[in-house]
C-alpha cells in the first residue's frame, strides 16, 4: 500500500498535463508554464522516487541523473520524428498515395528503428557506467510502468488522448485511414 500511496500524487500531476488547454491564448501561455513547473516537480518525483527504488547515494543519483538528461533531447527528438513519420504514413494511405511513396516511408521507418535501437545501446551503456546491470533492469521496469500509467491517464492507446489522431495501425474499430482491415490478418503495430 505504502508504494502505491507515493505513485498518487505522481498520477495527479501528470493527469494535470495530460489536460487539455483552453481556447483563449493567454490561458495556453499560462497553462504551458504550469506544465513545465509540473514536469519539473514530476522529475524531482522521479529522481527521488528512482534514487529510493534503486538504492542510490546522492552522489550516484546526480550521475544518473546527468545520464537520463543527456538522453532526453535525442529520445525527444526521435519521437518527434516517428510522430510526423505516423503522420505521414496516416496520410498516405487515407489519400491513397503512390508506391515510391510509401516505399520511401518504409525506409525512413526502418531507419527510425535503426536510431531508435542504437539510443538504446547507447544509453544503457553509459546507465551501466553509473549503475549495476540489476539496478538498469530495475530501471526499465520504473520507466515501463510510469509509460503504462501515462497512457491509461490518457485514455489508453499509444500514449495519447482519447480521440487524438493516432500513429499507423489498426484503429479500435478496425479502420486504417477508410480502409478496413481484413479480419484474418493480425493488426498492424
Amino acid at each position: 500500500m505504502k508504494g502505491i500511496t507515493r505513485w498518487i500524487p505522481l498520477v495527479c500531476l501528470i493527469a494535470i498535463v495530460a489536460s487539455p488547454s483552453g481556447a483563449d491564448a493567454q490561458r495556453r501561455r499560462e497553462q504551458a508554464a504550469d506544465r513545465a513547473q509540473i514536469e519539473q516537480r514530476i522529475r524531482a518525483q522521479m529522481g527521488r522516487m528512482m534514487q529510493e527504488r534503486l538504492g542510490l547515494d546522492e552522489e550516484a543519483a546526480a550521475r544518473l541523473s546527468e545520464v537520463v538528461q543527456t538522453f532526453d533531447g535525442q529520445r525527444r527528438e526521435l519521437a518527434r520524428r516517428e510522430q510526423e513519420t505516423r503522420r505521414r504514413v496516416d496520410s498516405l494511405i487515407t489519400s491513397g498515395g503512390d508506391e515510391e511513396a510509401a516505399r520511401e516511408l518504409l525506409r525512413l521507418q526502418a531507419g527510425l528503428r535503426v536510431e531508435e535501437a542504437q539510443l538504446f545501446q547507447a544509453e544503457q551503456d553509459a546507465l551501466l557506467g553509473v549503475l549495476s546491470p540489476r539496478q538498469v533492469l530495475a530501471l526499465q521496469e520504473l520507466r515501463e510502468d510510469l509509460g503504462r500509467r501515462i497512457r491509461a491517464l490518457r485514455g489508453g492507446g499509444r500514449g495519447g488522448s482519447p480521440g487524438a489522431p493516432r500513429g499507423p495501425g489498426p484503429r479500435p474499430d478496425g479502420r486504417i485511414g477508410e480502409r478496413r482491415v481484413p479480419s484474418d490478418r493480425p493488426p498492424l503495430s
